[in-house]
C-alpha cells in the first residue's frame, strides 16, 4: 500500500570496477627483440642449409669417407648413414624454421601460443645443433676442403644460442602482460 505522493527510496550509487587491471595493448620492446632474434635464427638456419646444399655431393663424400675410415666394416652402409643424417638435419632445420616463423608471428600479434612455439623451436634448434656438431666435427678439416666454410659449421650452434636467448625474453613480465 503506497500512499500517493511517496517517493521511492534513493538508489544506491553503483560503481563497476574491473576485477583485474586493464591489459595493455601496446607492444613491449622486448617482443621486438624476441622477433628480431628469431629472424636471425631462421636466417642462419636457411643460410646453413643453402650452403650445405650447394656442395652436397662433396660434403656427402667427405662424411662417408671419414665414416669408412673410422669404421671399415660399414662399407656401403656409410653412404646411407650419411644420407639419413643429412636428411634428418634438413628436417630439423625445416621444423626450426616453421616453429620460429609461426611462433614469432603469433607472439607479434599478442598470442600466448607464440611463446610456446618459440620455446619448442629453441629446444629443437639446440638438439639439432648438438647433433650437427657431433656429425660434422670429426670431419671438419675435410669439409673445409670440400667447400664448406668454417662459419657454416658454427651456424647451427649460433642459431640455437640466439633462439634460446630470444625465447627467454618472451617469458618476461612485460611480454606476459601483453599476451592474451
Amino acid at each position: 500500500m503506497s500512499m500517493s505522493g511517496d517517493t521511492p527510496p534513493p538508489r544506491p550509487r553503483v560503481a563497476v570496477t574491473p576485477m583485474r587491471p586493464r591489459q595493455t595493448t601496446e607492444r613491449p620492446g622486448t617482443v621486438r627483440w624476441v622477433v628480431l632474434g628469431w629472424i636471425v635464427t631462421v636466417a642462419l638456419m636457411i643460410v646453413a642449409v643453402l650452403v650445405i646444399a650447394a656442395s652436397l655431393d662433396d660434403i656427402r663424400a667427405v662424411l662417408a669417407a671419414d665414416l669408412i675410415r673410422e669404421h671399415p666394416e660399414s662399407g656401403t652402409d656409410a653412404g646411407r648413414a650419411v644420407d639419413v643424417s643429412l636428411l634428418v638435419g634438413a628436417g630439423v632445420a625445416l621444423v626450426v624454421v616453421v616453429l620460429g616463423v609461426t611462433g614469432a608471428v603469433r607472439l607479434w600479434s599478442g598470442r600466448r601460443s607464440g611463446r610456446t612455439l618459440l620455446a619448442f623451436g629453441a629446444v629443437v634448434a639446440t638438439a639439432g645443433a648438438v647433433a650437427f656438431h657431433l656429425t660434422v666435427s670429426p670431419s671438419s678439416e675435410g669439409l673445409g676442403d670440400a667447400g664448406l666454410p668454417t662459419p657454416v659449421l658454427w651456424a647451427p650452434a649460433a642459431a640455437a644460442v640466439i633462439a634460446l636467448i630470444a625465447t627467454g625474453g618472451a617469458f618476461t613480465r612485460a611480454v606476459s602482460a601483453f599476451l592474451r
